[in-house]
């Protein structure tokens, strides 16, 4: 077993933490879907090493299982389904968004700031204490909902979604410090079917319009 111990553990989460809201800056920032896409895919990466390091610190074998199951679904796969559906279509950039990349970033930017101050001093309780943990993940949830809420394209959409449910998975990790194996493979697997889904209507929306902007869709209200 590696040595770990929980002081370096916190320092590991902080960090990852940190890191984590970094990078759903960048995604928010970001026109390139590809580029989305990948950061999205590192982001998935520091949660596995957050949750990796945890689970040696508190020896808890689910924890570092559950870290590789992190990285093979949301670091590995999704990002290749992705980038599959997007190498299909002649677009690769996120076009006309509802709020331009500058103003999401600045917008992003705030989220942090007003996440930091609104879950301020709160303690958490549980086997070890780190501060920056439950604010980024607020952070993350409400960025992800920023992202889905002013793109246009249907995988800037999926991307979004993804950044919020990182959120989810970094709000719910730092509030329990781990789920049994079971829920959280059961999580991995329905996160894995919606982006199963997200592919195929991409493809259907690809055969159909030619694109994957979502304004095409509304020539189907009624």
């Amino acid at each position: 077993m590696i040595h770990f111990d929980p002081a370096s553990a916190v320092r590991l989460l902080d960090t990852c933490s940190a890191g984590i809201v970094l990078v759903g800056i960048l995604v928010a920032g970001t026109r390139s879907i590809g580029r989305a896409i990948w950061l999205v895919a590192a982001q998935a990466l520091l949660l596995a090493v957050a949750t990796f390091g945890v689970g040696v610190a508190t020896h808890s074998l689910h924890l570092m299982v559950g870290s590789l199951f992190t990285i093979a679904v949301r670091g590995v796969a999704m990002p290749l389904i992705l980038g599959r559906i997007l190498r299909a279509s002649a677009v690769r950039v996120e076009r006309n968004p509802f709020l331009n990349p500058r103003l999401s970033l600045i917008a992003a930017i705030v989220i942090v700031f007003a996440a930091a101050l609104a879950m301020d001093n709160i303690a958490l309780g549980g086997p070890l204490d780190a501060p920056r943990v439950l604010p980024a993940a607020v952070a993350e949830v409400l960025t992800g909902l920023l992202i889905a809420m002013t793109r246009r394209k249907s995988l800037s959409i999926v991307v979004g979604l993804l950044v919020f449910e990182n959120g989810l998975a970094l709000a719910a990790f730092s509030l329990t410090y781990g789920m049994p194996f079971v829920v959280e493979l059961g999580a991995a697997f329905d996160l894995l079917m919606v982006i199963v889904v997200a592919a195929v209507y991409s493809r259907r929306m690809l055969t159909v319009f030619g694109t994957l902007s979502t304004d095409e869709l509304r020539s189907l209200r009624g």
